[in-house]
């Protein structure tokens, strides 16, 4: 087991980032004394606003590089890369280890890709059903980085980035015997965040930004396994909504996202 866990740390610690939105794990709370430990690889898809956004950055990184972009131009491009850094498409993975504390509760910390984060739930339990409401907070180093940006950064680079996520869940699920687990819920996250933008490559200086973010949405999910060791994966479907002001410009961060997360959880 120890090796096993070990091989989970150093894949979540190797990974690029990804915004905090799985939950990849079944409905049913732990019992008391109970202990899942899972690796979870997650992507971030964003759909709608941000449909756009490479295309057209792509295009003002080429006037850039050819000294013809204008004043307007400049503040597009930066407003752009901080949009596509806060909720532009991102891969990650992280660790979870939920333990069950008894009295219907357990408690989860997740860790890797930046990401810090602990939860709570609390279950009620049917003959073959399971329901589960939680909470979890989190702190997030991290922004979504893609290879693309690395041409992008050299004229606007993102520093500095912090985010704290505060979420609260529900899911329903059932349990197949030993073998199977499926679930759906819902969910709604704040995320507040800071960064830096220095744009001074392109005349604009540095600024720093604090503002918001705010996701909800659903998810599906099962396992297949048996008895100790389980494949799992989810898809999170989250309509994203808030804005960046960067350099007297807005640039709306709203759309939706798909989020689909896989790997493997052992239940001991």
């Amino acid at each position: 087991m120890h090796q096993w866990l070990a091989s989970l740390v150093a894949v979540a610690l190797c990974c690029g980032c990804a915004v905090n939105l799985s939950e990849a794990r079944p409905a049913r709370v732990l019992r008391g004394g109970e202990l899942q430990i899972s690796e979870v690889n997650n992507v971030v898809v964003p759909l709608g606003a941000l449909d756009d956004a490479f295309t057209s950055a792509d295009t003002l990184v080429k006037a850039a590089r050819d000294k013809s972009l204008t004043q307007s131009q400049a503040q597009d491009l930066a407003g752009r890369a901080v949009a596509i850094a806060l909720a532009g498409p991102g891969y990650g993975a992280h660790i979870d280890v939920t333990l069950g504390l008894g009295y219907r509760i357990d408690s989860n910390f997740r860790f890797g890709n930046g990401i810090y984060a602990l939860s709570l739930r609390r279950g009620i339990d049917w003959d073959k059903w399971h329901a589960a409401i939680g909470v979890r907070g989190g702190y997030n180093t991290g922004t979504s980085v893609i290879p693309y940006l690395n041409d992008l950064n050299s004229y606007v680079e993102i520093a500095d980035t912090t985010r704290w996520d505060m979420q609260a869940f529900a899911q329903l699920g059932r349990e197949y015997r030993e073998w199977g687990r499926l679930w759906f819920g819902v969910k709604a996250m704040h995320s507040q965040f800071a960064l830096t933008v220095d744009a001074t490559a392109i005349g604009l200086g540095r600024t720093a930004i604090d503002d918001d973010l705010n996701y909800f949405g659903g998810n599906l999910g099962f396992a297949l396994g048996y008895r100790y060791v389980y494949f799992v994966a989810e898809l999170s479907v989250l309509t994203a909504s808030g804005a960046i002001s960067a350099f007297g410009t807005e640039r709306s961060l709203a759309g939706t996202t798909v989020a689909p997360s896989w790997g493997i959880l052992g239940h001991w």
